[in-house]
């Protein structure tokens, strides 16, 4: 219910507890990359697994550029003009965390 930047399209939404899938969210989950070509990407498996912490997620829409699920599909990274998003935290997933803040720095 408040509004946000309006850079992307669409409602931030929280997950429902689903038995034993717990909110907030906290732990691994595999990124599945859209297009594995994007610079985003570079030097980073398809299916790589990245921290997250969050108890709210962005649907799968038009900016997508990465999907990760947990109780559902949801946006785990997105791209418009110069603006990315990323739902999981870099600085706590390790190498592949540490390469993906390279590949931002890099573009």
């Amino acid at each position: 219910g408040t509004d946000a930047l309006g850079i992307f399209k669409g409602a931030v939404k929280r997950f429902a507890d689903m038995g034993s899938l717990k909110v907030p969210h906290m732990g691994w989950n595999q990124v599945h990359q859209a297009d594995p070509s994007h610079p985003m990407w570079k030097n980073i498996e398809q299916d790589a697994r990245f921290y997250f912490v969050h108890s709210y997620y962005v649907p799968v829409c038009e900016n997508t550029i990465a999907t990760a699920e947990y109780i559902l599909p949801y946006s785990a990274c997105m791209h418009k003009g110069n603006f990315y998003s990323c739902q999981f935290h870099p600085e706590k997933s390790g190498d592949v965390g540490e390469q993906i803040l390279k590949n931002f720095l890099n573009m």
